[in-house]
């Protein structure tokens, strides 16, 4: 408990998920907001924004920032990140152009390539088996309209 505690992280999340928090306040509070019994469109957000704000508040006053180490990767974290920004640009970059079939197992290939563990060929059962369940899943049981090649 006590790693969970020290982490940078947690504070930085904290201050985000506190600034989405008060964003959906402001903006719910925008509609009209009715009461318990009869909802307005504003009274859900306003309720979620004012629950991501306490949480957010938590967050933060758990995180304990004096104990906090200095911002960077360490050690064999560069291996990962690179293959994660691969990943999202390879998905962007052939999605159009290559369908969804291929650019789901281009990223999931170079994801699952950012753990050292990962074989190629572990990497490659999980591209072909993702992408094959995506199209599945998308194309065939929900009916989308997605361009498979």
């Amino acid at each position: 408990m006590r790693y969970v505690l020290e982490r940078l992280e947690d504070y930085i999340a904290g201050l985000v998920t506190g600034a989405i928090g008060t964003f959906i306040i402001i903006e719910g509070l925008s509609y009209r907001m009715g009461s318990l019994h009869s909802m307005g469109p504003g009274y859900f957000p306003v309720i979620l924004g004012g629950i991501m704000v306490l949480l957010a508040l938590f967050m933060v006053l758990s995180a304990q920032p004096e104990k906090m180490a200095q911002i960077g990767p360490e050690d064999g974290q560069l291996r990962g990140m690179a293959f994660l920004a691969a990943a999202f640009v390879g998905f962007a970059l052939t999605v159009e152009n290559l369908g969804m079939l291929a650019s789901v197992a281009i990223a999931v290939f170079l994801a699952s390539l950012a753990n050292r563990k990962t074989s190629l060929i572990t990497a490659l059962i999980l591209a072909v088996g993702t992408a094959v369940v995506s199209a599945l899943v998308f194309r065939v049981g929900l009916g989308l309209q997605i361009k498979a090649f």
